[in-house]
């Protein structure tokens, strides 16, 4: 299954809707998952646009993707992330 057969499957299901979502990058990893990166074609802007990133499982055998976690985001919530993510073995 490639890219753009993940991404028509997961519209297909109504999982994300390509009227409102704009499929940016795909990574298929080894263990049988995809990370999807989607921006949203309404809300935002160019300089400060909003993301959607899905971690799925794609089921080859049955010809599905099933999403396992999503999560909605703005660039600046990754720097704010990044920010305490890096600083290893620090507590609140």
């Amino acid at each position: 299954m490639d890219a753009r057969e993940i991404v028509e499957i997961l519209d297909e299901k109504g999982e994300v809707s390509l009227d409102t979502w704009k499929a940016v990058s795909v990574k298929k990893n080894k263990d049988g998952t995809a990370d999807l990166l989607y921006r949203n074609l309404h809300v935002g802007t160019d300089d400060d646009p909003v993301f959607l990133w899905i971690y799925a499982n794609i089921v080859e055998e049955d010809w599905d993707v099933r999403v396992l976690e999503r999560i909605t985001f703005k660039r600046e919530d990754i720097a704010w992330l990044l920010r305490y993510v890096v600083k290893k073995g620090e507590g609140l």
